[in-house]
């Protein structure tokens, strides 16, 4: 018997919308668009580089893990060279990264954890994240009469029905204002001056805050350095950023519309870092380091940066293209920020 094909992933969350009374949240969207385990983003394992649509720090080429992999062998070393030391890596896709450390460091113990990956109760070592929490699902809120109201995703025609061309080209959904969902975003934004930001609009990564929590508990000896774009509070929520962060990629294409290309797009926000120091520190780990990844990389990788400067000082060479890709300040070097934390 001929099975019917799976409906498209558009169709799929208008179904989802339905069956939860009209209305989603951004974050549930955003989980489904990406994180759909058929028909989401990540499901395809779209490649990265220049046939993808974005670039990495990893897809630039293996200095970048060469360099970390020197760090993680500095912590264990400092940790004494406990030998359950484990480097614990969320979002390794492909696992590119974990191959430049250990072509460098084959010794190390390595683990990459995926979405629905089981995680050890207890481990001492590194935890690494490369460009992860700025694709967790995030809330969308927005001030509304001096209020924080959230942003809820909505069919955009009524009764469901959509012509092809509106599905596909136009989008097929819009936001709806709302109550907020849960108690815990009022508290992230708590402190914000609402009544001089009349329709600032921006997002709250509670995910991002659960996950830190998680990794705090387990984490019984070792370090956790996080790298993504992003600012801390009061960067995060300047006046000038009343659009938010929420950015989407499509064949290296920025646009700000994550109701197109569904499925077929990266959808992600900046990382609001002041809210992970203060989460970490709450469940015992104490921040160390917060700066760009060009003061990182340069302090970190200073002998390998110094035996590439003086082999091919004067000349181009693909490793020294790779040091101008990560550490120039118009290019990875001040968009990436690193956060180091340590337990106490």
């Amino acid at each position: 018997m001929r099975t019917q094909p799976e409906p498209d992933l558009v169709d799929l969350i208008a179904d989802i919308i339905r069956a939860e009374g009209g209305r989603i949240t951004f974050e549930r969207y955003m989980e489904l668009a990406l994180y759909h385990p058929r028909r989401g983003y990540y499901a395809a394992r779209p490649p990265i580089g220049k046939t993808g649509d974005f670039l990495t720090n990893v897809s630039v080429g293996p200095l970048f893990g060469r360099i970390l992999a020197s760090q993680f062998l500095k912590i264990r070393t400092e940790l004494g060279n406990p030998p359950d030391f484990q480097i614990i890596e969320f979002g390794g896709h492909r696992g590119r990264f974990r191959d430049d450390v250990l072509r460098e460091a084959p010794e190390l113990d390595y683990q990459i954890i995926e979405s629905g990956n089981p995680f050890p109760e207890r481990f001492t070592g590194c935890v690494f994240t490369n460009e992860f929490l700025d694709a967790l699902p995030v809330h969308r809120v927005r001030v509304v009469g001096g209020c924080w109201k959230e942003l809820y995703v909505v069919t955009a025609v009524p009764g469901g029905i959509a012509p092809q061309e509106c599905r596909r080209d136009s989008g097929y959904y819009k936001e709806e204002e709302g109550p907020l969902s849960s108690p815990r975003l009022q508290e992230a934004l708590k402190g914000l001056p609402t009544h001089l930001m009349e329709g600032y609009t921006t997002e709250v990564n509670l995910r991002a805050l659960d996950w830190m929590t998680d990794v705090a508990q387990r984490l019984t000896r070792g370090t956790v350095i996080t790298i993504d774009y992003g600012y801390e509070r009061d960067q995060y929520f300047a006046p000038h950023r009343q659009e938010g962060t929420l950015l989407c990629y499509h064949h290296h294409t920025e646009n700000r519309n994550p109701f197109i290309h569904v499925g077929n797009q990266d959808i992600t926000t900046h990382v609001e870092f002041t809210s992970l120091m203060e989460q970490g520190r709450r469940n015992g780990l104490e921040t160390v380091l917060f700066c760009d990844q060009s003061q990182y990389l340069l302090e970190a990788g200073h002998e390998i940066l110094a035996k590439i400067t003086a082999r091919d000082g004067g000349q181009w060479s693909p490793e020294r293209n790779q040091i101008h890709q990560l550490i120039h300040p118009t290019l990875m070097g001040s968009t990436f920020k690193v956060l180091v934390q340590q337990t106490r």
